[in-house]
């Protein structure tokens, strides 16, 4: 009870005045206290330094007889004077602590000293009695506490010299006391008059300010129950003072308010009714408060099914009732939402209601025990998701697993793969694929890979994964495989199927596939060396043919080991310029001149030696490195050729590579336009690799190269499946003959009739006919007689370094000339394959 008095009183307006009026007074009478004891003891402090001066002057004085007389007995007269002389006068006065006189000399006549009190420190009184002496005037110190020195010199009689000094302490202590006692009783007359004052005060504030205010308050909290405005007292209303103008204020304030309560609660009605969100608000008795109409909505129930005062139990009864909620599940519902919540943490979850509609329900605690759940109908948000989800986990295109979704079922694979058990990993890669997109177009390529997963999954076990990895390769993995025949025969049996046609938008479409092969545990027991292993295993299988199989072998790694290593070495080659170009002599059979050099490209490795073009070449065109060793090749080749004879040409071979960009053109414009050479003095060489595809870019690129006026040649005519319908789409100006042929026209006849064919083709569309890997003479007498145009190999010279192409074209060009040509003896004579004519070309042999 005394607590709650007291709690009243502190928070009472009338108790804070007054508390305020007294500490106010407190605060004032204490400055004013601390002031006047100031102002007197400043005042106290100056009296009594000018009067301790005066007497240690004065005494200087008297103790003149006594020093010239010394006389002890006199001077000690004038400490007793001063010592007990003074006390007599009163208590304001200072006291003599010590008195000390001495002579000139130094020597100490007197000393008189107090027990009692401060001592002013050890060799101070020496040092101020030696400088009064010296200086003839008198010295002054304050010391620690309340000790002043003073020290006055002594003259003699004419007062002009010096005879010595007398100094005094002078204790001040005992002045502060009398201060401090005569300031208490000034402030205490002070503060019975304020107390006087402050009470009237205090009296007239409780009559016009204080009990007004009360009132006022007093209404406020009818108010307050009430609600009613009329409430207000009138004698507070009808007051002109400032009560008078709060109290109306108040009053108009609580109307402006009471309206701005009802608009806002219109909005607010408005807000839950337009809601997204179906909400509803609990009591902690678990009893509805409020809900909007979007809860029915979500919940299919009818228009006021929810009424505050609702128990949660009943509510969730009538969603059970419209179908939303299994009965089994209303009681597990309600122990969630009712339960007591440790923290004010939202709680949120999904629920999935009887019409397949999807919400999320977040239920936020409230301190008084109840809480607000809010209801949002996430169903086409969730479709949404489980869309995005399975597009970043399946080809867009086909549906199936993409590598990221592969990866991660082959790694589940792996985990259930028991003790004994193995699993396969296929990796598939279609035949001839880009021909197609590039025949047929892309739309009749996407069919086409539909059609071909459509047809693994029918030829896979259900419980097989097949994904599409990207382009036209994909993978499978097949769980719990028996033995490593089964599996060669599932390879096999896929093979086969897609090995069938495939009909697609009146096309009749023949392709092939390629299968590596690795099982687990055997040839890895993690996702990333599995996949590893069958990609290895599936270059084996394309590199021995089309429609294969192989298995994994370890063999297999440390070829591709060496293949990269390979790669690093043509890489670094490159970069440091230890590729080099030989050029091999062609011969124009009716001039018995060299008309052309074949610029073909030569490394040689430190430690691997003379590496064959045609294990790097391949290579470069595989890595992407051969376009930039085209444009160097290309560049090289003019510059050497513009230091030849004008009459003599250069051919560079081009890769299909280079036919995938316009670049080609600018790079062979660059290196004529560097070297000086003349467009007609260069040869582009091409296989039928080339215009295999037919595509308007690689047409394209070759007209505009013979716009430039360069020459095109077809090497390795006859090889391919449609080399003469290659002649009418592009009108070259040279095809070369594959070495294939020449090699037997001497002792078979259908090679013989091919290059007679051939010759007379070429002779007929205007056509020089180049005859490559001539290496006897009865070879080349043979291609004289059957209208060959031009040779070209071993027989006249293999490719040599730049710097022997002067001296082999002075040596060939002697040798060979027209009338040696002319009489060449016929190959029945010959008797032998060797060279029975030109001996002197065998000196220009390297």
């Amino acid at each position: 009870m005394i607590f709650g008095i007291t709690s009243s009183l502190f928070h009472s307006l009338r108790f804070r005045v007054l508390a305020a009026l007294m500490l106010g007074l407190g605060l004032s009478f204490g400055l004013m206290i601390l002031h006047l004891s100031s102002t007197k003891l400043d005042a106290v402090k100056e009296l009594a330094e000018a009067a301790s001066r005066n007497q240690t002057l004065l005494a200087a004085g008297q103790a003149r007889a006594g020093i010239e007389a010394r006389d002890e007995a006199y001077l000690e007269n004038i400490y007793f004077d001063l010592v007990f002389g003074r006390e007599t006068k009163g208590t304001d006065s200072p006291r003599v602590q010590t008195l000390r006189v001495i002579e000139r000399d130094g020597r100490r006549l007197k000393s008189y000293e107090t027990l009692e009190g401060p001592h002013a420190a050890p060799g101070q009184i020496e040092e101020m009695t030696g400088k009064a002496m010296q200086e003839g005037a008198v010295q002054q110190q304050q010391q620690q506490g309340d000790l002043l020195i003073v020290s006055a010199p002594v003259f003699d009689e004419t007062s002009r010299d010096v005879i010595g000094a007398i100094s005094i302490v002078w204790d001040h202590g005992h002045l502060h006391g009398s201060v401090v006692h005569a300031t208490l009783k000034s402030a205490a007359i002070g503060l019975v008059a304020a107390m006087a004052v402050m009470l009237a005060i205090g009296s007239i504030m409780q009559r016009l300010v204080l009990r007004p205010i009360g009132r006022l308050a007093r209404a406020v909290e009818r108010i307050q129950e009430s609600g009613d405005l009329s409430r207000m007292p009138s004698e507070v209303l009808d007051r002109r003072d400032e009560i008078g103008s709060l109290a109306n204020r108040f009053q108009s304030l609580l109307s402006q308010s009471n309206a701005q309560i009802m608009a806002r609660r219109k909005q607010l009605d408005t807000a839950l009714e337009c809601m997204a969100q179906g909400l509803c608000l609990f009591d902690g008795t678990h009893r509805l408060v409020m809900s909007n109409p979007r809860v029915e909505e979500i919940y299919g129930l009818p228009k006021g099914a929810l009424r505050p005062g609702m128990h949660i139990r009943a509510v969730l009864e009538a969603c059970r009732d419209a179908g939303s909620y299994p009965a089994e599940r209303i009681a597990d519902i309600e122990k969630t939402l009712v339960r007591p919540a440790r923290s004010r943490r939202p709680l949120t979850y999904l629920e999935t209601l009887g019409s397949g509609t999807i919400i999320t329900v977040v239920r936020v605690p409230m301190p008084d025990g109840g809480w607000v759940a809010t209801f949002e109908d996430v169903t086409e948000r969730k479709h949404t998701e489980a869309k995005v989800e399975h597009m970043a986990l399946h080809d867009a295109l086909t549906g199936l697993p993409n590598r990221l979704s592969f990866r991660g079922k082959l790694e589940d694979a792996l985990l259930q793969t028991g003790r004994g058990q193995q699993l396969a990993v296929l990796c598939l890669d279609l035949d001839h694929f880009k021909a197609v997109n590039d025949t047929l177009g892309h739309p009749v390529g996407d069919a086409l890979l539909k059609q071909v997963g459509q047809r693994l999954q029918r030829n896979l076990r259900q419980s097989s994964v097949v994904a599409r990895l990207s382009g036209d390769e994909f993978a499978i993995v097949e769980k719990n495989v028996a033995t490593v025949a089964q599996t060669g025969q599932l390879a096999e049996r896929l093979v086969n199927a897609l090995s069938e046609p495939f009909e697609i938008d009146g096309h009749h479409i023949v392709i092939g596939s390629c299968i590596g092969i690795a099982l687990a545990p055997t040839d890895g027991a993690d996702a990333d060396r599995l996949v590893k292993a069958a990609d290895l295993a599936l270059y084996r299988a394309k590199s021995e043919g089309r429609g294969t199989y192989r298995f994994f072998e370890e063999a297999m790694d440390a070829r591709m080991q060496e293949r990269r290593a390979l790669e690093l070495d043509l890489r670094a080659a490159f970069a440091r310029e230890e590729l080099e170009l030989h050029y091999q002599p062609i011969v124009n059979l009716e001039t018995g001149t060299v008309s052309c050099f074949e610029a073909l490209l030569r490394w040689t490795h430190e430690s691997r030696g003379a590496v064959s073009p045609g294990e790097f070449v391949p290579l470069a065109e595989e890595i992407g490195l051969i376009t930039q060793l085209g444009a160097w090749v290309l560049r090289e080749a003019c510059q050497m050729a513009a230091q030849w004879p004008g009459d003599v040409r250069v051919a560079v071979n081009l890769s299909p590579v280079q036919f995938r960009s316009l670049a080609l053109i600018t790079e062979v414009e660059a290196a004529l336009e560097a070297s000086g050479l003349a467009p007609g003095r260069l040869e582009l060489e091409i296989t039928e690799t080339v215009l295999l595809r037919q595509t308007e870019l690689t047409l394209s690129i070759l007209q505009r190269l013979r716009m430039l006026g360069v020459r095109i040649s077809m090497d390795d005519f006859g090889t391919g499946y449609s080399s003469l319908s290659y002649l009418r789409t592009f009108p070259f100006d040279k095809i070369k003959i594959d070495r294939s042929f020449i090699k037997d026209v001497v002792h078979h006849g259908d090679a013989e009739a091919i290059v007679r064919a051939i010759s007379s083709m070429g002779a007929s569309l205007g056509m020089v006919t180049t005859a490559e890997g001539v290496e006897t003479l009865d070879q080349l007498e043979k291609l004289r007689r059957e209208g060959c145009t031009e040779v070209q190999g071993y027989y006249f010279s293999p490719a040599v370094h730049v710097d022997e192409v002067l001296n082999l074209l002075k040596r060939i060009g002697a040798a060979t000339a027209p009338a040696a040509l002319t009489s060449l003896p016929h190959p029945a004579n010959a008797g032998t394959d060797q060279p029975q004519f030109l001996p002197e070309i065998r000196h220009a042999l390297p």
